[in-house]
């Protein structure tokens, strides 16, 4: 039942229409639960912790742990609820394009596509980047046999892509219980080994806290951005207005546990003072230290290979939604005529936008070649531009369709304009 449908005769025609049940244009509808979207969110957003070696050297343990603590509440918080906010009025492929397009026009619609198509073209890069870095020190592999590594990932992921929504979502499920049984072992072996006090020092420099600060923050943003490209695929999941807003509730708390709770115990079971040794190969080397390195202390090497072959199936199954999401960005552009024609194509079973999950492929393997830091200084700006502009696009939402002519059940922020207000800004 379409969420129009539950108005009042008189609401009706105040709210926007619904689209068509069965298919998207020509992409068909799938049954996915929120619990599947709130892996694939968690797959988009988080897969691990990977990533937050970096921080904590720049930081300071006890920086790192708060603004992992923090920044689920003032900065993942709100683009979630914002994200849920709009996807529920308007659940709609493309996501923020919609969105924008329906609020603001066709010219800021293109604006926030484009960003959002940017955004994965580019980021996709960095997952292979790193999937062909964690093999080639698994395998002992030299340039060419990292490349082809890395062809063989795109080339398996695509095919996955290719044959459906439904399948990538399994793909997700699977890929994230095995990722959170991991990090959930690094858990009870560091607080098993628990050694030393985490949050010493809080500032890796103490006569430059604010240094710290602004060095470290940029990566924890990073670590908590993607919860938007979830709505991208929106209009094909069945009762999405509810669905995504439900599986919100899931990941979020999931993704900031999985963040908090890993490196909490591996800190509190190293050395004292061991934290200016962490880095993004952690694990991996007996100078380096980082999540994989508790598994070498208590499982040997074989604990080190696990810690590895978890690494890269982390970055495989990102890149899976990312082909996923990103690739209904420029579809949706093309169904309105504002990009090629040729990007439209969907196989004749309405399973996929084949086309553009076939273009971020060739542009993975592209950007795959540069490291991981230039393919993210490359992005952040489309990914700043669209967080500041989902917070225009809801209060205009609120503007347009009043909290008070939507269903009962429907998601709302709450606080009224005061909190979309505060989201907003926050986001």
């Amino acid at each position: 039942m379409s969420v129009k449908s539950q108005l009042p005769a008189g609401q009706q025609d105040l709210f926007p229409p619904q689209p068509p049940d069965g298919t998207i244009g020509n992409l068909r509808k799938t049954n996915i639960s929120p619990l599947g979207i709130a892996f694939m969110l968690f797959c988009l957003v988080s897969a691990g912790a990977f990533g937050i070696e970096e921080i904590i050297p720049a930081a300071g343990p006890g920086l790192t742990l708060i603004i992992l603590m923090v920044l689920p509440f003032v900065w993942a918080r709100p683009i979630s609820r914002l994200v849920a906010e709009a996807n529920a009025i308007l659940p709609r492929e493309g996501g923020i394009y919609a969105w924008a397009k329906e609020t603001f026009g066709e010219f800021w619609g293109f604006q926030a596509g484009w960003w959002t198509s940017m955004d994965t073209y580019i980021s996709s890069g960095a997952y292979i980047a790193m999937v062909g870095g964690y093999t080639s020190q698994l395998l002992s592999l030299d340039a060419e046999g990292t490349f082809v590594v890395k062809l063989l990932v795109v080339g398996c992921f695509t095919v996955v892509n290719l044959v459906g929504l439904i399948e990538v979502e399994r793909i997700s499920t699977f890929f994230s219980v095995l990722i959170l049984i991991v990090f959930g072992m690094a858990v009870v072996f560091g607080l098993i080994n628990w050694q030393t006090n985490p949050f010493d020092p809080i500032f890796a420099t103490p006569e430059a806290p604010m240094g710290c600060l602004v060095e470290s923050l940029s990566i924890g943003i990073w670590m908590y951005c993607g919860y938007e490209c979830i709505a991208a695929m929106s209009g094909e999941y069945e009762d999405s207005s509810r669905n995504v807003a439900k599986g919100f509730r899931i990941a979020l708390p999931l993704i900031a546990l999985s963040y908090i709770l890993p490196t909490l115990a591996c800190l509190a079971a190293y050395p004292a003072g061991s934290w200016t040794q962490w880095g993004i190969d952690g694990g991996f080397s007996a100078d380096v230290l980082g999540y994989g390195t508790i598994f070498s202390m208590v499982l040997g090497h074989s604990g080190v290979v696990l810690f590895l072959v978890i690494a890269i199936m982390s970055q495989c199954t990102i890149y899976n939604t990312y082909l996923a999401s990103g690739s209904r960005s420029f579809w949706v552009l093309s169904e309105d005529n504002l990009f090629p024609k040729f990007i439209r194509k969907v196989d004749k079973a309405g399973r996929s936008p084949y086309v553009g999950v076939l273009t971020i492929a060739a542009s993975s393997l592209v950007f795959s070649q540069f490291d991981f830091t230039t393919i993210i200084e490359m992005n952040i700006i489309f990914i700043l531009a669209r967080y500041m502009f989902l917070g225009f696009i809801v209060m205009r939402l609120r503007k347009m369709y009043p909290v008070e002519n939507r269903p009962a059940d429907m998601y709302v922020i709450g606080g009224g304009k005061v909190g979309v207000r505060l989201y907003s800004a926050l986001a």
